[in-house]
């Protein structure tokens, strides 16, 4: 895909300058997570599953930070998830057959970002899977979750969790980040759906953000190649608006995120959703609690639905997170309750 030429063109750029910069070690880290969880009927992928506890995430990574100038600065950041190999069948694998996987015939590796960032005083340049940003700056203030989290697209019954249609892990796309100007900054992106269509850009993203210490208000539109088999109808291209705001105020932090989406997949759905969450942090205690809606769509099998989620974490310091949490649905059977840990290093 022509993205992808484009992208390796970019990092070629830099590659005299880079050759006369002595680059910093890079920062080795890593996160294992541990849980039990008991569902009321089945899980999110729609097996039924036993309290057993299980291996959730396996995270090693690497990121790193070097000057090549007084105007250039180069982030890489690559890192891999090798939980699914606890469950080679994928009915613990907490990223629901996402796309980016390394494959064999006994185990899957979960690729969750690999990418490079150029940031220049013309604004930041980047290439690489999960590099759109969408899911971070719109959505993960309100998805703080461990069990009842987004972690891919949302498909037939059972729809579970997936309540919104945005993913937190995208494949390999071109990104051009503005300078930050009165804490205003926009974002465009051109991506690769697998090579899934015989245009050029299957995914095209344009957001804005403001954003200060205590406060963000963004707008998001992504727009979904109609020859992509199955994202839309094929009558149109498929569209999603998403609006996102989030405010801290002394132990508090309030976020929400509304998502209208467009002609989605083969029967051409329309439907919004929206979620509000509120978090409470006390000394190493922090309490969370969402309500989720997602409206009956228009056409298609997916399902309207709403939730409520609450999670305790006890974060004893920066290397340990121990935590409770349940979910309870309105239309599908995937009530919860998890207990579980996470180890970072």
């Amino acid at each position: 895909m022509n993205v992808s030429i484009l992208g390796l063109a970019l990092l070629c750029a830099g590659t005299s300058a880079a050759v006369a910069a002595q680059p910093a070690t890079p920062t080795i880290y890593g996160q294992l997570s541990g849980r039990v969880a008991h569902f009321s009927d089945t899980n999110f992928l729609g097996n039924s599953v036993d309290s057993t506890p299980y291996l959730s995430k396996a995270i090693l990574g690497a990121r790193g930070f070097y000057v090549l100038s007084d105007s250039v600065k180069l982030a890489y950041r690559v890192e891999a998830d090798f939980a699914p190999l606890a469950e080679a069948d994928g009915t613990q694998s907490i990223y629901y057959g996402a796309l980016n996987q390394l494959k064999n015939d006994d185990d899957d590796i979960f690729i969750r970002y690999a990418g490079a960032a150029f940031i220049t005083d013309y604004g930041l340049f980047a290439f690489g899977d999960a590099m759109s940003g969408v899911y971070e700056e719109f959505y993960s203030a309100v998805d703080l979750f461990e069990v009842n989290t987004q972690d891919s697209t949302p498909s037939a019954v059972p729809n579970g969790t997936r309540m919104w249609t945005q993913t937190k892990w995208s494949k390999d796309g071109l990104v051009y980040k503005t300078p930050v100007w009165n804490n205003f900054y926009a974002k465009f992106v051109l991506a690769s759906i697998n090579n899934g269509s015989a245009t050029d850009d299957d995914l095209k993203i344009v957001h804005g953000v403001y954003k200060t210490d205590n406060f963000m208000l963004g707008l998001n539109l992504s727009v979904y190649d109609k020859e992509l088999v199955g994202v839309s109808s094929g009558e149109s291209d498929r569209e999603r608006w998403v609006l996102a705001s989030h405010y801290k105020f002394d132990n508090w932090k309030l976020a929400g995120v509304y998502e209208s989406n467009r002609d989605l997949g083969s029967a051409g759905a329309d439907f919004d959703v929206y979620a509000v969450t509120g978090t409470y942090t006390a000394g190493k205690f922090a309490y969370a609690l969402s309500y989720q809606d997602r409206e009956q769509p228009s056409a298609g099998a997916l399902q309207q639905d709403s939730a409520v989620i609450a999670q305790l974490k006890y974060r004893h310091d920066e290397r340990l997170d121990l935590w409770a949490e349940a979910g309870s649905y309105d239309e599908s059977d995937n009530d919860n309750l998890a207990v579980g840990l996470n180890i970072y290093f």
